[in-house]
């Protein structure tokens, strides 16, 4: 053999050698991503606003212009994590945006808002939802929300109306449950259900139309049998994973999220926000939490899923560039399960940790493990929840008992003054860890630390309904 190709086919060799020594190296999410992305890759990724655009006229706090500009930062992050899709829940402003057949004066500050929103997640690549509850419009309309031919038909022409004055709207989705209950029968919601996705294409786009209902609606028949058969092809179904609300106690929704359903059918919410937990004031970290739902997920080939930014509330925003130590952490694992469902949620948290905390992220690795079982001890007593909407404004039942919040607390300082003090975000944890157990004492009986907790932090004391307690 000539030397030159002998030493080619010895490089060769060396090469062919430090590949396949390279392949056993890679981590099994990056085998993952390459062996099984057609298989389970989410298809589908929406970003949930529950807040901006949500409530007419409420622009006390935040701004018409603070709101769209908050719409704009959340679709930026969203684009940039590969979502494709962008939900404003917006419940009674939806009202406002149309004359409901002449009949009704549409606020066109907020019809610009919406328009200004809907082409900026367009040139980002998302498609904008808009959302109401069934059977809602202003009172001026003069029909009553009813299972009647009036109200068919004002609801199907606003549909149309709808579509002609956002024509560039992606889908739009109704709350057929947890509303007044106009329509409260199997015939009745399925009937609104597919009316609504029929004329939602009327005009020849393809819109989706998403119904916020079967999980609540049990008169709707076994969802492994019947969810979807026979509706419109441009018809799903969007409900929480959890089996009720947000809470971090509530299991799995295995109830609806189970063999034989039609996975293209539904879209499976999850809150990173916490609606019922701390309000993005203070991280409780869910990968422990979400990880077995994923897996169960993708194992029935449902595409789509979502996860809520944010919940009545423009404060403590989730992609504050200030906070990211904070529930940032759950948007960073939702991307990372979207990539990968069955990824290892310690391998998830130790990557952010090194992100955020590269000082000593072992430190921040065990205090965000820890941050569940704070959070539950400070809102959960045997299970059940006291602190409603997360903070003092409607509570119910019995608090939780003093030195269980403190005994979190203790437990919970402990980990986070590990964090060296070169890190910038340690007195934030500090400070707001504290915010939550001056929570959790309040509710146990101790209003000593009320006025304590108005001078430490007085964003958090009002967005946490704090001045109800000073009532009791």
């Amino acid at each position: 053999m000539p030397k030159i190709l002998f030493t080619l086919l010895v490089l060769f060799c060396v090469l062919l050698s430090c590949q396949l020594k390279n392949k056993e190296n890679v981590s099994s999410s990056e085998k993952f991503s390459k062996d099984h992305k057609t298989e389970y890759y989410f298809k589908n990724i929406q970003a949930i606003d529950h807040w901006n655009l949500r409530y007419h006229k409420r622009y006390d706090v935040f701004s018409l212009e603070d709101q769209v500009n908050q719409i704009k930062a959340n679709m930026d992050v969203a684009a940039e994590l590969g979502f494709n899709s962008y939900l404003l829940f917006q419940k009674n402003a939806f009202q406002e945006l149309l004359t409901w057949g002449g009949k009704h004066e549409p606020d066109t500050e907020l019809q610009n808002a919406v328009q200004e929103v809907i082409a900026y997640g367009k040139q980002k690549g998302l498609d904008v939802f808009l959302h109401s509850n069934q059977f809602a419009w202003p009172k001026d309309v003069g029909v009553g929300f009813e299972d009647s031919d009036n109200a068919w038909k004002v609801y199907e022409e606003a549909v149309k109306e709808l579509i002609k004055t956002f024509p560039d709207v992606a889908g739009y989705e109704v709350t057929g449950d947890e509303t007044e209950g106009q329509l409260d029968t199997k015939k009745g919601l399925l009937k609104f259900h597919n009316l609504t996705a029929r004329v939602l294409k009327s005009d020849g786009k393809e819109r989706t139309a998403l119904m916020r209902t079967w999980q609540r609606c049990g008169f709707l028949g076994l969802p492994e049998k019947e969810l979807g058969v026979g509706d419109e092809p441009n018809l799903k179904y969007s409900i929480k994973n959890t089996s009720g609300d947000f809470n971090i106690i509530h299991p799995f929704d295995s109830a609806f999220i189970k063999p034989g359903v039609d996975g293209k059918r539904l879209l499976i919410e999850f809150d990173a926000w916490r609606e019922y937990e701390t309000h993005n004031i203070f991280p409780v970290y869910l990968g422990d939490y979400w990880a077995p739902r994923f897996r169960k997920i993708a194992d029935l080939n449902i595409n789509s899923i979502g996860v809520r930014f944010n919940w009545n509330s423009g404060r403590f925003h989730i992609v504050d560039k200030n906070r990211p130590w904070a529930n940032w952490i759950n948007i960073y694992t939702f991307h990372r399960f979207v990539q990968n469902p069955y990824a290892n949620p310690d391998d998830i948290l130790m990557d952010f940790c090194k992100e955020y905390f590269p000082e000593d992220s072992n430190a921040a690795f065990n205090m965000y493990k820890n941050t569940f079982d704070f959070v539950e001890a400070v809102y959960y007593r045997n299970g059940e929840k006291y602190l409603h909407h997360g903070g003092l404004e409607r509570p119910r039942g019995k608090p939780v008992e003093m030195e269980q919040v403190k005994h979190a607390y203790n437990k919970m300082k402990l980990l986070i003054d590990k964090i060296p003090d070169s890190n910038q975000y340690k007195k934030d944890l500090q400070k707001y860890g504290l915010v939550i157990s001056y929570l959790g004492r309040i509710a146990a009986g101790d209003k000593s630390v009320v006025q304590d907790w108005k001078s430490l932090d007085r964003e958090s004391f009002d967005e946490l309904a704090v001045s109800n307690a000073e009532k009791w």
